[in-house]
């Protein structure tokens, strides 16, 4: 094992999903209130979001997918909303930053892995554009640098829990599945990397999809057990 894939949302970045939900649709919908009806915004966030969870086309990102769905039969409207997008997730996306905190057990240990040579990735869900997953490994005190790959949804053509999400992962690495091992809190969608032969290690503080659990992780812990297991790794200098 030489690679770790890190989970974001719960993980790396623990978090309250249902305020941060709440939180993060309320601004966004506040940012198009001028440009769209909020009820009909929302309904073609959700539509576009559940295309890109079942997305499985390899000619076609997540984001091809979620713009074919949210702009049909308004195209000539998407220049302007992409903007918006855009702009949210520089400035109004700060708002659900309430709903997160940083963990320090999380940041030592990703320091550490770095020390002793692993190759590290965020495997997020791609279901954000890269700009509002590097703003939220900015709120976990995380560098992006440190990082050899960053999951988004410009350059996936999968989501969690599908393996194929998995595989992008490895190939973009370019490494086998014994070498990595994937570390998250969602017991549906993290685990999903066994299927391929990924290494799992499932962390309890924000569990999620406990009562879907399919396949048991390989290692679980708190994040403090994380950390010890990290301590325990060899350096591969």
């Amino acid at each position: 094992m030489n690679t770790i894939l890190f989970d974001l949302d719960g993980t790396l970045l623990p978090m309250n999903t249902e305020q941060f939900m709440k939180l993060y649709l309320e601004a966004l919908t506040k940012a198009f209130a001028p440009y769209m009806d909020p009820e009909r915004f929302q309904a073609r966030l959700w539509e576009g979001t559940k295309l890109m969870l079942k997305n499985n086309d390899k000619r076609k990102s997540n984001e091809m997918v979620f713009y074919e769905s949210f702009f049909e039969g308004i195209e000539d409207k998407k220049k302007l909303m992409v903007d918006v997008f855009d702009g949210f997730y520089e400035t109004g996306f700060n708002l659900a930053r309430a709903a997160t905190e940083q963990n320090d057990h999380m940041l030592n240990s990703v320091k550490k892995l770095k020390e002793k040579g692993y190759q590290l990735a965020v495997a997020t869900n791609p279901l954000f554009p890269l700009q509002a997953v590097k703003r939220r490994m900015e709120w976990a005190g995380l560098k992006a640098g440190d990082f050899e790959l960053i999951t988004s949804f410009e350059t996936m053509h999968a989501c969690k829990p599908n393996p194929q999400f998995y595989q992008q992962v490895l190939n973009r690495l370019n490494i086998e599945p014994q070498e990595a091992m994937m570390v998250g809190n969602d017991a549906k969608e993290d685990l999903a990397a066994a299927q391929l032969g990924v290494s799992t290690y499932l962390v309890t503080d924000c569990l999620l999809h406990a009562d879907q659990q399919l396949i048991l992780p390989d290692h679980q812990g708190t994040s403090l057990d994380f950390l010890h297991y990290v301590d325990q790794l060899p350096s591969l200098w």
